[in-house]
């Protein structure tokens, strides 16, 4: 019976709730910890936005052709019931908890649309007690988001685990992206994350909920997912044959790809934390497959079945393929020039409208389109006319520029 009591005690103190804080303390906490779900540039290019992080519940995505969209990023609550390896909130860390309800949360993020501080709304939450329960909570807010504050601007809604049909059909009523975190890329690997998680009974169950309620009612931004990329131990192969399969079966937006950050507190505070490199190849990698025509066997992978971390994906497969090269410019057709390092989807498209007039004959030419040309020369012609650089190795560039084409 002592035992119990001291157990009590323990969790009582590991809980460690705030009595009665004001909106902007609970934002201060429920800002922080909704970092972790991703929605923008991958965390090799965040040290360029750090003019939008004057406060860390503002998140800067990315919008049409470039354009920053601050997202109003907040938790309805960190007060988990469950445990897991990786998270901040999960319930047997000593950190505050804290909760907002529907109606404050409502209000505050109207304060600051309206004070022309956000753009959007990314809500998501722990679990209390039940998903359900906890999506409620999260509709709630949404519902008088948009009937109370006839707010008409942009909503992303976390679906939560286990969340029931009914409640996705009406987040679906009310937010322009749902998306469900698969976290890993099989259920071999989710028990070293999420050990009371179930991944095709509970996270991909969810995943195909929204997935039909897409279908049946597109959402503007669609359907998107999250996978926990560097905690596992799975590979870059993996991880993109997930990625292609969902994109082809559930007809995904986007599958985002979060580096793993050790916490402390946690069990796994003490593995090293996933290279930010490693992360940006895999959404290059990512841009390939949904974008530029390759498949999942057609990637570069190591014999580790990793990305090469030397060279970005298209170029490390263009190097690898020197027998679909050069290129003719002015008779390649759309995809061929895609597969061509240097040049993407607009500047393609580009050439393929500008050579119908004209004859490309210039490196000029290219650049005002658009190609990365010191890049390019080595894998293309113009007029039958070969322009080797006098470099042995193209340039690996990080290719910012490709994500800020990109819609959230």
């Amino acid at each position: 019976m002592r035992i119990r009591k001291q157990e009590n005690l323990l969790q009582e103190r590991m809980t460690h709730l705030i009595k009665k804080p004001d909106s902007f303390a609970k934002l201060k906490v429920l800002g922080e910890v909704a970092r972790f779900d991703v929605s923008g540039l991958p965390s090799i290019f965040a040290r360029k936005q750090k003019r939008f992080q004057r406060f860390r519940f503002i998140y800067p995505a990315v919008g049409q052709r470039g354009k920053c969209v601050r997202l109003f990023k907040v938790l309805q609550s960190n007060a988990c019931s469950g445990n897991c390896f990786y998270c901040a909130n999960r319930k047997s860390r000593d950190f505050p908890r804290v909760t907002f309800t529907p109606e404050e949360l409502s209000k505050l993020f109207i304060q600051y649309y309206r004070g022309q501080l956000v753009d959007g709304l990314f809500l998501s939450s722990a679990i209390i007690d039940t998903a359900g329960k906890s999506q409620e909570s999260m509709l709630k807010t949404l519902d008088i988001v948009r009937r109370k504050y006839d707010y008409k601007g942009y909503i992303h809604c976390k679906i939560l685990p286990g969340t029931d049909e009914s409640l996705i059909r009406e987040a679906g009523g009310l937010a322009d992206r749902l998306s469900v975190n698969l976290e890993a890329a099989h259920q071999r690997y989710l028990p070293r994350l999420s050990p009371t998680k179930d991944f095709s009974g509970q996270l991909l169950t969810g995943l195909k909920s929204i997935a039909r309620f897409n279908r049946s009612r597109p959402l503007k931004a669609g359907i998107t997912t999250q996978l926990v990329v560097g905690a596992a131990g799975e590979t870059d192969r993996e991880i993109l044959s997930l990625s292609s399969s969902l994109y082809q079966d559930y007809k995904l937006w986007r599958v985002y790809y979060s580096a793993f950050m050790p916490i402390l507190d946690t069990p796994l505070e003490s593995q090293p934390p996933c290279s930010p490199l490693r992360e940006l190849r895999l959404y290059q990698a990512d841009f390939l497959l949904r974008l530029y025509g390759f498949s999942p066997e057609e990637l570069p992978f190591t014999g580790e079945d990793h990305l090469p971390q030397g060279q970005d994906p298209k170029l490390a497969w263009a190097l690898k393929n020197p027998d679909r090269f050069p290129v003719e410019v002015n008779k390649a057709d759309f995809w061929e020039l895609l597969r061509v390092p240097g040049i993407g989807r607009i500047s393609a498209r580009r050439l393929v409208e500008k050579r119908v007039r004209e004859k490309i004959t210039r490196l000029a030419q290219l650049r005002d389109m658009g190609t990365v040309v010191k890049r390019a020369r080595r894998f293309i012609t113009l007029d039958g006319r070969f322009y080797p650089s006098s470099k042995e190795t193209p340039v690996d560039e990080k290719g910012e520029q490709l994500f800020l084409w990109e819609e959230l």
